[in-house]
């Protein structure tokens, strides 16, 4: 990747200083940009991407969504002209809707490490896949026999309360295997992992961005938890938001 990801080193750098490497029209007045480094946040990991603009004296683009494609971050611009290679530009975050998927994210990993917790999971709930946009659920793989939607905000909201510390960086699948309380399916083998730690309880992977806190998630509200076949989907939100 000719990229340099600046989200992964610190999640709460809003703005940045570029330089356009590449630069592919995909439609009128919508363009797929490359630059040397970006703070942009691509769509994945259950996370949406950020949006925000790049801009210079001589030019101005909106930035409306960012993807990892063909081994590459694309930025995916509106804009009246088309931006020239080798120009330097600079670039903002939308950090009010950035910082609250962020949030929203850090939430997600909390009601599942409270799961942890409880002793759910990762057995008899082995967590599965997750969504951390407006409508945010965590999937499992299993079922219980019992309700625990106000067992596991309450436990969701002690870990909100303690104040804990969520750190990330990176790692590799063989010291994940060691430190992880579990391992989702299908982690690559053959290049780095990031991880995220909360601090007292472990560790899982995760390609997102964090906040700094628990308590920074503000409180958490369980919607549901519901049985779908042998599958378990635990619905979420802010209280906030």
């Amino acid at each position: 990747m000719k990229t340099k990801l600046l989200y992964l080193e610190d999640s709460y750098q809003k703005t940045m200083e570029a330089v356009i490497l590449d630069v592919q029209e995909s439609s009128p007045g919508i363009y797929k940009i490359v630059l040397d480094q970006t703070v942009f946040y691509p769509i994945g990991g259950g996370q949406a991407s950020d949006q925000g603009r790049l801009f210079n004296n001589s030019w101005e683009g909106k930035v409306i969504d960012c993807a990892i494609q063909e081994g590459e971050h694309h930025h995916i611009v509106k804009t009246l002209n088309k931006p020239k290679i080798g120009d330097k530009i600079s670039g903002e975050i939308d950090w009010d809707r950035r910082y609250k998927l962020m949030k929203i994210h850090s939430a997600g990993h909390l009601v599942d490490f409270a799961m942890y917790q409880l002793g759910y999971s990762p057995s008899p709930l082995m967590p599965w896949k997750g969504d951390h946009g407006k409508k945010a659920f965590i999937q499992y793989h299993g079922v219980l026999d019992k309700d625990i939607k106000k067992e596991l905000e309450d436990k969701t909201n002690d870990l909100v309360k303690k104040n804990l510390q969520i750190t990330w960086g990176q790692t590799n699948l063989e010291s994940l295997k060691k430190e992880a309380i579990y391992l989702q399916p299908g982690l690559p083998t053959d290049k780095p992992l990031r991880k995220i730690t909360l601090e007292g309880v472990g560790s899982v992977a995760d390609g997102g961005t964090q906040v700094k806190t628990t308590s920074e998630v503000g409180e958490v509200e369980i919607l549901t938890v519901e049985t779908l076949g042998e599958e378990t989907v635990v619905k979420y939100k802010l209280r906030d938001g």
